[in-house]
């Protein structure tokens, strides 16, 4: 079967052999490239099949989406509810530590399944896991229902923070960069800001983790408000005294959880299954498996307009 490997800072589509035919096959009906697996593949990842965000039939002929993490269910993190802190979370993840969903079929662990609902697409199970993202973080900072939230960055992560903070009663505003960030934006109900008010927002999110976007976003925030860094600090970052004097809480998210009252990826799917706009909004991209390479450029490439672009094998 076909794979997509990364291997000294480059992707290509290579044979691979074929997991056995099993009830755990998933044959991958649809896969997202992640701004996660740009990075990875210029720090030379290892060579698995990559793809962390993607969803595909079951032997029932079901679509689900694929919670790409384990979880032990046993240490602290997961005793707590932080699965994603779990040490079999991220070390067992598909396209991360096993090959993944860039490939025409994968083998996974039925407690990683979720069953779509019977209307959704492809485009919206392979969305589930970055939607996931945005969910599990907005949990976390617990907006006030009818405040406004600023998020800063409308890429992927940020567009389904607009779906995450509407989902919890919260209006959004959102600096982007790009018209085709901004028109998607708006498209989602969310109202675009170049220069957010300081002093003025009791949550704000920051979906780009750099020290531009992290000091706009405590800038914005009320004294006692709330800052959500989401996913990976690539170079690091200062703190100031700007958010000392204000006593803003700093509150980091990654990944997703679940507990006796919540499923992050659950949610999510279920959202995504009610919701087919979210996806149409954000897909901007599709290719085939073989073309691989070139998705991987456009994904990279600002200019080219790419929201998420995705693959179907």
């Amino acid at each position: 079967m076909r794979a997509v490997i990364a291997e000294a800072g480059s992707v290509s589509v290579v044979e691979v052999a074929a997991p056995p035919e099993s009830d755990r096959l998933v044959r991958v009906a649809e896969a997202g490239i992640c701004g996660s697996d740009l990075h990875m593949v210029a720090a030379g990842m290892a060579r698995v099949a990559m793809g962390h965000e993607f969803g595909g039939y079951l032997a029932d002929g079901r679509l689900a989406a694929v919670r790409p993490t384990g979880e032990c269910g046993a240490c602290e993190s997961c005793r707590r509810g932080f699965m994603s802190a779990c040490r079999d979370g991220w070390g067992t993840a598909h396209g991360i530590a096993i090959d993944g969903g860039l490939a025409d079929m994968v083998e996974v662990d039925p407690a990683r399944v979720f069953p779509m609902a019977p209307s959704a697409r492809p485009r919206d199970a392979a969305l589930v896991e970055p939607l996931a993202i945005s969910w599990h973080g907005v949990r976390r900072a617990a907006p006030p229902t009818g405040s406004r939230a600023l998020v800063v960055g409308a890429g992927s992560i940020g567009l389904l923070s607009i779906v995450a903070l509407q989902a919890w009663g919260v209006e959004v505003d959102i600096v982007s960069r790009h018209p085709h960030q901004s028109a998607a934006a708006e498209a989602l109900g969310a109202r675009v800001v170049d220069s957010p008010k300081g002093w003025t927002y009791d949550t704000t999110l920051d979906a780009v983790c750099t020290q531009q976007t992290f000091d706009q976003c405590v800038s914005a925030a009320v004294p006692g408000g709330t800052v959500l860094e989401f996913g990976m600090f690539w170079t690091p970052v200062q703190l100031s005294n700007a958010l000392m004097f204000k006593e803003v809480t700093i509150v980091p998210t990654m990944g997703y959880s679940h507990a006796t009252d919540h499923d992050d990826f659950r949610e999510a799917a279920d959202h995504l299954g009610a919701h087919p706009e979210v996806a149409d909004q954000l897909v901007t991209h599709t290719f085939a498996l073989d073309d691989a390479v070139e998705a991987f450029r456009v994904a990279a490439d600002r200019a080219s307009g790419a929201i998420k672009v995705h693959l179907v094998p």
